[in-house]
């Protein structure tokens, strides 16, 4: 099986932030989080032609605007650190294609962090949808 000319090398985690905005239920139920409650935003780095490699940002924030709403306030930023063949991949795509693919590759990296952290803290543990991957004819 052949790989991908781009590859995902590095993950950093730039923050993980959680906070709850209700005190603990002494019943240990908690209030889930209702749907839509959630900012995602991306953000990439120019393709560095010298190592070959273009950096992908994935941030989340769920509460952070309306504490009084949301049972907690979360914020988690990822970073993915993309080596690049570009013998095999075109140098002029390499950009669309970190803003296009590369938030789909971190995704579920993002999940994860994010279901641990609110069931950590005891509240119900959130699972971010999956979302549609667009695909080109």
């Amino acid at each position: 099986m052949d790989k991908h000319p781009i590859q995902l090398v590095y993950l950093g985690i730039r923050e993980l932030f959680i906070k709850s905005n209700i005190p603990p239920q002494p019943d240990g139920q908690l209030p889930e989080l209702e749907e839509g409650k959630f900012r995602l935003q991306t953000g990439l780095t120019d393709y560095d032609e010298e190592n070959k490699a273009i950096g992908v940002a994935l941030k989340l924030e769920i509460g952070i605007d309306d504490e009084e709403e949301c049972p907690f306030s979360l914020r988690i930023e990822l970073y993915g650190h993309f080596l690049v063949d570009d013998k095999k991949f075109p140098k002029d795509k390499i950009q669309d294609w970190a803003l296009n693919n590369g938030p789909y590759i971190l995704m579920p990296y993002m999940r994860e962090q994010v279901f641990a952290l609110t069931s950590r803290c005891g509240f119900q543990p959130v699972i971010l949808p999956l979302t549609q991957v667009p695909t080109s004819k």
